[in-house]
C-alpha cells in the first residue's frame, strides 16, 4: 500500500472518530453517561462582578477539617492542614472551620494554584507580631466566612520580619491570589506596619461587618476591588479603598472615617450603598489616563454618596484624570473652600466631560477653579457661585416659580460655589437659588446653567487647571 493511501486512510479514521466525540459530547447525558464536573468550577451571579460562590457566606461545614486555636497550641482535626511552627498551614483545597485565639502566628495557605480553598472564621482572635494574621502563598482562590453570629479579629504588630518584607506581604490580612470576604458575621483587623486588607488579584466582599485600621491603606487590590452587602468601617492614614485597575460597589454601607484618598481606582462604578467619606485630599479618585487607550472614569448610577474634606487644601471631592458620568444616586460633597479646593474635577482640559442623566447632587467647594457639568448631560445643572465664602452651615436651596423647594442642604463646610442638579430641574423653567442670605432668579435657557459671580468672572469656564490638584499627592506619606 503506498504511503498517500496510508495517509487517506488515517485521514478517514480521525474524521470518524471526531465525529463520534462530537455526538458523545453533544448529547452524552441522552445515552445515560455520566458528566463529570469540576467541583471547583465557579458559575457567575446575575452581576458580572460576583460569582455564585463569592455571595455564599453559609455554606456546609459538616465534613469541614476543624482547626481550635489555643494561645500557641493548635489542634487539626481533619485532612489538609498542618501545624508548623506556630503557625497554621492549610496545603489543599477543601473545607476549613477556624476558632479560638492564636497569641502570635498565623493562617497560612500553601495549597496548589489550581486550589479553591474555604475558611470559615468562627470566633478567632489572631495576633501575629511581624507578619500577616492571615497568608495566601498559593491558591487558585481563598474564600474567608465569617461565620454567622462570630466576632473575629486579626491584629499585627508595627514591623514585620526579613521574610514577609521580601514576599512583598504589607497587609494584615494578605493574599497573593484572589481573595473573597464573605458571611454575615463581623471581622477587626488592625495593623502597626503597613494596609488592612491586601491581595495582589482580585479583592471581593459580599458579606459581613469590617472594621479596618491601619497606617496605610484600607483595603487594597491590584486587579479588581468589587464590594457589596458588607458594613465596612476604615480609619487610615492613606487610601481607604484603592486599586490598580478597578474598584465597583454594588450595595451595602461603607464608611471611610479617616482617609488621604477616600477611593482611587483608573476607573470606579458606584451601582448602589450607603458611602460616607471623610478624606484629607480626593474623596473619589480615578487615576489613570497614562496610556491612550486606557479608560479612566468615575461612574455613579444609585446609591448614597456623602463626601467631606474640612481641612484638604488643593483636594478635589469627585476627580476623574478623564470622564465622570452620573446617572442616578444622591451626592452631596462639601469641601471647605480656599486655595484648588474643587467639588467636581475632571480633565477637561484633554477631552474629558461629566455628563449628568439622572440623580441628585449638590456639591460644594472652591470657586477658584469650579467646573460645571458637561452640555451633553440630559439632566439640567446649575453652577452658583457666591459673592463671598460662605460658612459653614450655610443653608443651600432652589425653589420653583411656584414656591416648592426642589432641593435644599445645609452645607457642613465653608464654600464659594456649589454645584446642583436635580431630576426636579427643568430647561426652560424659572428657579430662585439661596444661598444663606443671598438669593438669585435664574432661568434655566439650557442644560448647563451658571448663576451668580461665576457669570461676570466666568470662574466655571476656568475647570480646565483643575487636574493641577494632582501634584498634591508629592507630598504624600507612601507605605509598602
Amino acid at each position: 500500500m503506498s504511503t498517500n493511501k496510508r495517509i487517506d486512510i488515517i485521514c478517514v479514521v480521525v474524521l470518524i472518530l471526531a465525529i463520534i466525540l462530537t455526538v458523545l459530547f453533544m448529547n452524552g447525558e441522552k445515552l445515560g453517561l455520566t458528566v463529570v464536573v469540576d467541583e471547583d468550577s465557579e458559575t457567575t451571579t446575575t452581576s458580572s462582578y460576583f460569582t455564585t460562590n463569592d455571595m455564599d457566606g453559609d455554606w456546609n461545614t459538616s465534613e469541614a477539617t476543624i482547626i481550635t486555636l489555643e494561645g500557641d497550641d493548635i489542634t487539626v482535626s481533619g485532612s489538609g492542614a498542618y501545624v508548623n511552627d506556630g503557625s497554621v498551614y492549610i496545603a489543599q483545597s477543601g473545607y476549613y472551620v477556624v476558632s479560638g485565639e492564636l497569641t502570635d502566628g498565623s493562617i497560612v495557605v500553601a495549597a496548589e494554584d489550581y486550589s479553591k480553598v474555604w475558611i470559615m472564621l468562627d470566633g478567632v482572635d489572631i495576633y501575629c507580631e511581624d507578619d500577616a494574621g492571615i497568608i495566601v502563598e498559593q491558591a487558585d482562590k481563598v474564600f474567608l466566612t465569617l461565620a454567622e453570629g462570630s466576632e473575629n479579629t486579626i491584629e499585627t504588630g508595627s514591623e514585620y520580619s526579613e521574610e514577609a518584607v521580601e514576599d512583598d506581604r504589607d497587609g494584615a490580612i494578605f493574599s497573593h491570589d484572589d481573595l473573597t470576604i464573605n458571611g454575615s458575621g463581623s471581622l477587626t483587623v488592625t495593623t502597626g506596619y503597613s494596609h488592612g486588607i491586601v491581595s495582589k488579584d482580585d479583592l471581593i466582599i459580599t458579606g459581613g461587618t469590617i472594621t479596618v485600621t491601619a497606617p496605610g491603606d484600607g483595603l487594597k487590590a491590584n486587579d479588581a476591588l468589587n464590594i457589596t452587602d458588607a458594613d465596612i468601617t476604615i480609619d487610615v492614614e492613606d487610601d481607604g479603598i484603592t486599586c490598580d485597575t478597578s474598584v465597583y460597589i454594588g450595595g451595602g454601607a461603607i464608611l471611610i472615617s479617616n482617609s488621604y484618598e477616600g477611593i482611587e481606582a483608573v476607573n470606579v462604578e458606584i451601582e448602589d450603598g450607603d458611602i460616607t467619606i471623610y478624606s484629607t485630599d480626593d474623596g473619589i479618585n480615578a487615576n489613570g489616563g497614562s496610556t491612550e487607550d486606557e479608560e479612566t472614569y468615575i461612574s455613579i448610577s444609585g446609591g448614597t454618596l456623602r463626601i467631606f474634606n474640612e481641612g484638604g487644601n488643593d483636594a478635589d471631592g469627585i476627580d476623574s484624570n478623564g470622564d465622570i458620568r452620573i446617572s442616578g444616586g444622591t451626592i452631596f460633597v462639601s469641601l471647605t473652600d480656599g486655595g484648588m479646593n474643587n467639588a467636581i474635577d475632571y480633565a477637561s482640559e484633554n477631552g474629558g466631560v461629566a455628563v449628568i442623566t439622572g440623580g441628585t447632587i449638590i456639591a460644594a467647594g472652591s470657586s477658584g477653579m469650579a467646573e460645571s457639568f458637561d452640555s451633553t448631560s440630559t439632566q439640567a445643572s446649575i453652577l452658583y457661585t457666591t459673592s463671598a465664602s460662605m460658612e459653614a452651615g450655610t443653608t443651600v436651596s432652589v425653589v420653583d416659580a411656584d414656591g416648592n423647594e426642589i432641593i435644599s442642604w445645609e452645607v457642613p463646610y465653608s464654600f464659594s460655589s456649589i454645584n446642583i442638579s436635580s431630576p426636579d430641574l427643568t430647561v426652560g423653567e424659572t428657579y430662585t437659588i439661596c444661598v444663606g442670605d443671598e438669593s438669585e432668579t435664574v432661568t434655566l435657557e439650557d442644560v448647563v446653567t451658571t448663576a451668580g459671580e461665576a457669570t461676570a468672572g466666568g470662574m466655571g469656564q476656568m475647570g480646565g487647571m483643575g487636574q493641577m490638584g494632582g501634584f498634591g499627592k508629592g507630598n504624600r506619606v507612601q507605605y509598602p
